[in-house]
């Protein structure tokens, strides 16, 4: 499956359940706020630019190449299936098969994953907080068009050394990150900012979210996680034989109905790098905040990934699609989302 900008969401459900996801998310977002000076940037620690002499070209892009082989090798969603041996087995062991593909099988895979960094993240110059007018190659110069081609290089590297953490030696991890990690560290404070615009007006609701999420202790990671197990008793009563859901007894909206909307609206309003953006930064206040695979597996990140979402586009949600995907804030901590 593919990943897209569009559905952010999703590629953060699976970085939130993988070891390097953290730092992967960070690459998209450099990726999706850079233009002209950070690609320059970027491309001054390419191998073919950078005065390193232990940076062969050759050899790094032997390596690039190995390393994408390696990491086709990492399990996916679609291809995991319960055996007959395991129905055999019986039910708990079927079970316990599926979880662990919960835990650990993805929805995407690295190529995907390169992809979206290369073709979508770099594709649009500067929109990660908001639309960008006009098309957005006409002030690149001969020079500039090689800088984005080796800064995507240099992204796509990172952005497959953090994904494939599990497949990929750490040598080779390193390898692969260190032109993008230098090129960040000598950078000016800010030029690859990983924090909310406060300017958007979408940005101190995002900024209180994210700042909850990464001073989460133990009892306010019990709090989401019983907030969800509440939500998906509540969907199941809805769904019930005469649970109604509404008024007039007809069936209320659904989590993943809103969440689609919230998207939808987000695109229309030409915010779709804004949320992504918003989406890959809550990957890092998730993780930050002690959450683990299991919460990521089990509803917690699609709970956090929809209050983020209805935060970007509470301007133009439906109250209904907005209640639901701000629920969970409210009931972890009391407080409605500003804006919502």
């Amino acid at each position: 499956m593919p990943y897209t900008l569009t559905s952010a969401a999703t590629l953060g459900y699976d970085l939130v359940r993988l070891p390097g996801g953290r730092q992967a998310a960070g690459v998209v977002v450099s990726a999706l706020r850079s233009g002209p000076a950070e690609w320059a940037l970027l491309a001054a620690h390419h191998p073919l630019r950078t005065s390193d002499p232990s940076a062969d070209p050759l050899l790094c892009a032997q390596e690039s190449v190995r390393a994408r082989e390696m990491a086709a090798q990492g399990p996916r969603l679609q291809h995991s299936s319960t055996t007959a041996d395991a129905v055999a087995s019986g039910e708990h062991e079927r079970l316990a098969a599926l979880a662990e593909q919960l835990r650990s099988a993805m929805v995407g895979s690295a190529a995907a994953f390169e992809r979206l960094v290369r073709s979508e993240a770099l594709a649009v110059v500067g929109a990660a907080d908001g639309p960008v007018d006009g098309p957005v190659d006409d002030d690149l110069t001969d020079g500039g068009a090689v800088d984005r081609a080796l800064a995507a290089d240099v992204l796509a590297d990172a952005a497959v050394a953090a994904y494939a953490a599990r497949e990929l030696p750490r040598s080779l991890r390193r390898r692969l990150s260190e032109p993008y990690e230098r090129a960040v560290a000598g950078s000016v404070p800010g030029t690859f900012d990983l924090a909310p615009d406060p300017r958007t007006p979408w940005g101190p609701a995002l900024s209180e979210v994210l700042s909850g999420l990464r001073s989460t202790d133990a009892e306010g990671r019990r709090r989401w996680r019983a907030a969800v197990d509440a939500s998906r008793l509540a969907a199941q009563a809805r769904l019930a034989p005469g649970g109604g859901g509404s008024v007039d007894g007809a069936p209320g909206r659904s989590w993943s109905e809103a969440m689609h909307d919230a998207c939808w609206a987000a695109h229309a309003s030409g915010r779709t790098e804004a949320a992504a953006a918003a989406q890959m930064l809550a990957v890092q206040a998730f993780l930050d905040g002690g959450f683990g695979v299991d919460d990521g597996a089990t509803g917690v990140w699609n709970a956090v990934a929809g209050c983020v979402q209805g935060v970007l586009v509470a301007d133009l949600l439906g109250s209904e699609s907005l209640e639901l995907l701000a629920q969970p804030w409210a009931a972890v901590t009391g407080r409605t989302l500003a804006g919502c």
